[in-house]
């Protein structure tokens, strides 16, 4: 968009300083149809207020994850854009903020744009005048074209990150992030396992600048938890419009000891049309696989059907796969469950954005669909990561002492012997 405006929010209750809000390309995750939303412009305004969360009815057993939503607004508007702050901090504890690097402005010799910082920090204080954890994520890599770079301007065209200033820009990047924006989690790629799956070498040049990125960012922020996310349908081989693989689970060895938790996305409705194809072990699997804390930064399950049958879902399917999640979750510990979007995206009307339009669990008029209560439910938990942990080790010593009791039981002849 043209004519750059100046979007503005207040910090909370009874400060009235205006801070500048802007809003730049916000990326869709969703496998292989991944697309930009393009909303790089300010907007004016009037002033929005900061809504404060609603004190939560604390009811049932603790949980041991944050639950969130990224900023990803039902409909292309300023205020829906701020609502989504809003939704978070009503129904969880988290934000997920997902954006292309600004290459131009971090190579060597540039100067980082007052726009950019303005922007920086006002994403930083709306979160926190909501009480909210900010998780920023880097999209490095082309969420249309995983295998060459993101938003690269036009006189970096065609490099890849072998190229000494895009690796000095993607971590003087993170640095930024870092120390200004101040983020809980930061992720530096995302869904990498596509771009290894579509360039074998950018990947590997990937690996390389991610390891001196992490490294610079702890140096700086070593609080800040760190890492890439993993498109978990692609890193099994199911996507049913690509040739089916091996899981590629020996990608996480690579990264050595610089992932900080094990991040993927997730949207099964695409590879399995009701919830209850989906494998009993899905989630679970994981386990087998790495240690690590298991975060699930991104998912979706769609509710209605789309052309060409890529999702037959409906409502009670997309409550049945919201109700596994939370239990997989538990099972789990999962650190994290952030769900794609709340509201259905009124925007996504035509190939390839239809495949996203039912992904949230209230529809474009903000009505509950029926996997909602299940959240809302889930947000009433405790959150209480100590007393989650222990309640899933007593159920898992639990369950394994079932097991050893079966085993031993000897089976019943037919004579009673």
């Amino acid at each position: 968009m043209r004519g750059a405006r100046a979007l503005t929010l207040r910090r909370g209750a009874g400060d009235n300083r205006r801070v500048p809000l802007t809003r730049r390309l916000i990326t869709l995750a969703a496998l292989a149809v991944t697309v930009l939303l393009a909303v790089a412009c300010r907007a004016e305004t009037e002033p929005v207020g900061v809504r404060p969360a609603l004190p939560r009815d604390t009811e049932g057993p603790p949980r041991s994850y944050l639950l969130g939503f990224s900023s990803t607004p039902g409909e292309l508007t300023d205020r829906a854009y701020l609502e989504t702050f809003d939704f978070a901090a009503r129904y969880g504890e988290l934000l997920l903020v997902q954006r292309p690097p600004e290459w131009r402005a971090f190579v060597p010799g540039a100067t980082v744009p007052a726009s950019l910082r303005d922007q920086t920090l006002s994403e930083r204080e709306a979160t926190r005048a909501r009480g909210l954890k900010l998780m920023v994520v880097l999209d490095v890599f082309d969420p249309a074209a995983r295998e060459r770079l993101n938003a690269l301007p036009s006189e970096l065209r065609d490099r890849q990150l072998d190229d000494a200033d895009l690796r000095a820009a993607l971590i003087a990047e993170a640095v930024f992030i870092a120390r200004n924006e101040q983020p809980d989690y930061l992720g530096i790629g995302a869904e990498v396992n596509a771009t290894f799956e579509r360039n074998p070498a950018a990947y590997a040049q990937f690996l390389a600048a991610y390891a001196e990125a992490y490294d610079a960012v702890k140096e700086v922020a070593p609080e800040i938890t760190v890492f890439p996310t993993f498109q978990y349908e692609q890193l099994l081989g199911v996507i049913p419009w690509e040739p089916p693989h091996a899981p590629r689970w020996e990608l996480l060895d690579q990264f050595a000891d610089r992932l900080d938790l094990f991040a993927i996305t997730s949207y099964p409705s695409f590879a399995y049309p009701v919830a209850r194809k989906v494998p009993p072990l899905y989630y679970r699997e994981i386990r087998a696989h790495t240690e690590l804390p298991v975060a699930l930064v991104s998912v979706g399950y769609s509710s209605g059907q789309v052309r060409d049958g890529m999702n037959s879902s409906t409502p009670p399917e997309q409550r049945r796969f919201v109700q596994r999640l939370f239990e997989d979750a538990d099972w789990l510990g999962s650190p994290i469950v952030v769900w794609f979007a709340g509201r259905d995206l009124t925007f996504a009307s035509s190939p390839p954005y239809d495949l996203l339009q039912t992904i949230g669990l209230r529809d474009a008029q903000d009505r509950p669909k029926e996997a909602w209560p299940a959240w809302v439910t889930a947000a009433q938990r405790p959150y209480d990561p100590a007393a989650a942990e222990a309640d899933r080790l007593a159920a898992l010593a639990a369950e394994a002492t079932a097991e050893a009791t079966a085993t031993a039981t000897p089976t019943p002849t037919p004579d009673g012997g």
